[in-house]
Order: C-alpha cells, then sequence, then structure tokens
C-alpha cells in the first residue's frame, strides 16, 4: 500500500505568480535549498535499507573520463600523479567540470528566464551565495529506495524497441506501465531511475563515433530519447514522493529538448522538465547514470528495487556533481 503524504495534491499547488507552473515553493519552508530531498527522513531510509536482498553492488557512474570526447562544450580534465616524497605519491585534476560525467544537477543548475531558481533564489544568490548548491544534499548523502524503470527492455520485449539516436518522447505513463509490469510501485521517498537504453548505444560507439556525437551534441543538432511532456512527470513525481530521478541519457529531455520557434528559436522553459520538475518542486536530476549492469542483474531475477547510495561532493554552491552513487542489492 502506498504511504500518504501530508501535502496537497499536484493538481491543488499553487501556480507561481504570472504562470501556468504549479509550484511547490515554500512547501518545505520559505528559505528551504534541498527541495525533496527532505523526504528523505531517517524512517524511510531505514525502511530502504530492506531492499537489500543478495548485497550485490553496482556502481552507476561512468569512469570521470568518459564521455570522451567531452560534451556540451566541456573540455577534458587534466589528471598528474607525482611524486612527493621517494615513497609517496600524490595527484591533483586541473580543468575538471563536475558535471562533465555522471551528475546529478544541483538545484542551482537550472532556472526559470524570470521567476529565478529554486524557492525564488536568484542568479545572485546563486552567483554571489552560494544557495541552493550541492552541497545541500552533500551533507548526509542522497540515500533511499531505488526503483529502476528498465523503459528500454519493457518496450523491447513488446516489439516496439526505442531508437537511441531518435528523438523519443517516453511519456510518464510508460514509465508507470514498465515498474507495473516489473512488480514494483512507487513510495515517497523513492529515487526513480529510468533507463532508456542510450547509455548501452553511447558505450558501443567506436572512437570516431564518439566524435562525431559530441560534435553533434556542441551544435545542438543530435537526437535522442527522452522524459516528455515535463507537466505529467511533474504530476507523477509529486504525488508520488519522488525525491530525485537518475536517467541515462544526456539531459533526461529527449533531445532536442522542447523549442518555441518564434519570435526566434529559444527552449519552451515552460515545457522543461527541468524547469517543472526541478525548479519548481525542487527535484535533483541526475544525467548520464550507467544502469546497464543493474539493469542484467534486475533482469536476471525480477527484483527492480535496490538501496541507492549517492555522495555528492562537498562543494560548497557547487552546481553539480558526479552521483558517486552504488546499488545495493
Amino acid at each position: 500500500m502506498t504511504e500518504k503524504l501530508d501535502r496537497p495534491p499536484y493538481d491543488e499547488l499553487p501556480f507561481l505568480e504570472g504562470t501556468s507552473l504549479r509550484t511547490a515553493w515554500g512547501q518545505y519552508g520559505e528559505t528551504d535549498e534541498l527541495g525533496a530531498v527532505n523526504l528523505l527522513t531517517a524512517e524511510r531510509v531505514r525502511a530502504a535499507a530492506h531492499s537489500v536482498g543478495t548485497g550485490e553492488r553496482f556502481s552507476l557512474g561512468l569512469p570521470l573520463h568518459l564521455p570522451d570526447p567531452p560534451i556540451y562544450g566541456r573540455e577534458p580534465f587534466q589528471h598528474k600523479v607525482y611524486a612527493t616524497m621517494p615513497n609517496i605519491t600524490d595527484d591533483r585534476l586541473d580543468s575538471f567540470f563536475p558535471q562533465g560525467s555522471s551528475q546529478w544537477d544541483a538545484l542551482a543548475h537550472f532556472a526559470h528566464p524570470t521567476k529565478g531558481f529554486y524557492n525564488g533564489f536568484t542568479m545572485a544568490d546563486v552567483l554571489d551565495r552560494g544557495k541552493v548548491g550541492i552541497h545541500n544534499p552533500a551533507v548526509k548523502g542522497i540515500v533511499g529506495r531505488g526503483l529502476l524503470a528498465d523503459v528500454a527492455r519493457y518496450l523491447d520485449g513488446r516489439g516496439t524497441p526505442l531508437a537511441p539516436d531518435q528523438r523519443v518522447e517516453i511519456n510518464a505513463q510508460t514509465v508507470l506501465d514498465t515498474l507495473a509490469a516489473q512488480g514494483v510501485e512507487l513510495q515517497p521517498g523513492d529515487i526513480l531511475c529510468v533507463r532508456t537504453g542510450w547509455m548501452a548505444y553511447y558505450k558501443a560507439l567506436d572512437q570516431q563515433g564518439r566524435e562525431q556525437l559530441a560534435e553533434s551534441i556542441r551544435a545542438l543538432s543530435f537526437a535522442s530519447p527522452g522524459l516528455a511532456p515535463a507537466n505529467d512527470y511533474a504530476r507523477l513525481i509529486w504525488n508520488n514522493g519522488v525525491v530525485a530521478l537518475a536517467v541515462d541519457n544526456t539531459g533526461v529531455e529527449p533531445q532536442e529538448p522542447p523549442m518555441i520557434t518564434q519570435p526566434t528559436p529559444t527552449y519552451d522553459f515552460d515545457n522543461l522538465l527541468h524547469v517543472q520538475v526541478m525548479t519548481m518542486l525542487g527535484v535533483h536530476l541526475g544525467e548520464l547514470f550507467d544502469f546497464e549492469a543493474l539493469a542484467d542483474a534486475c533482469a536476471a531475477d525480477g527484483r527492480y528495487e535496490f538501496l541507492l547510495t549517492s555522495a555528492p561532493l562537498w562543494v560548497q554552491g557547487g552546481v553539480g556533481s558526479p552521483p558517486n552513487a552504488i546499488a545495493i542489492r
């Protein structure tokens, strides 16, 4: 039985003034910077530990040097190992982009163009005062029950496989249908993981293919499956008490994301999942997660729940971090 949440359902949330966007601003406190991670109470974390069966562990992040070449115009980091004394070594990273590989987006990463970041924080709050940064979830970590919705495997089994190099909108009902077929349902405090199959596609590319893909991503001219429309996901996530959403593609949304062409081409911000879920509801988004080994293990024994532990880097005011995430089954 699904736990009841002591808060209004999504369709009773207020609209943000001057918009058609429902918002949870103030639901966790007027100055809150943590968002939905507030739902990770000690009781829910303790209950999540019962998801562990075999004790198998799966890292959900890519090696830090992947993608290679880097995407979205980032630079490759430089790693140097050196001796500090004849028998002691140290190392350093230069040009390190915390969102260059598998990542959590902090609530400081994406704002509505006129209304600001989660809970109304401004660009000055983020740039000058380090508000809504990744240090907030880093204090205690993101730890709870993880659920894998293996949409790619589910649709393949139905004879309608996803094409990883085409723009396909995976709607919220498809995720719910996938979870139902796997015999699991969402509970408050869950971390929802969605496998589109894009990561398997990327890992199978040769170096030339990866270089071509990086160039197309830089030019914003590539296509991939993703989660849309945003409003349906906002409703699903809020009503079920999901605390974080992690996906195995480059940006959670389908690529290219929803656009407005008039008067000039730009993102359709009001219909972006980044805005409706992260900015409006305070839900952290994960990108470029690697669920491949985990998905195989889940399919082998039919268990799609696990304890998920994630320790974002404690960078004060940081706008993203490698997830350092482990799924323990």
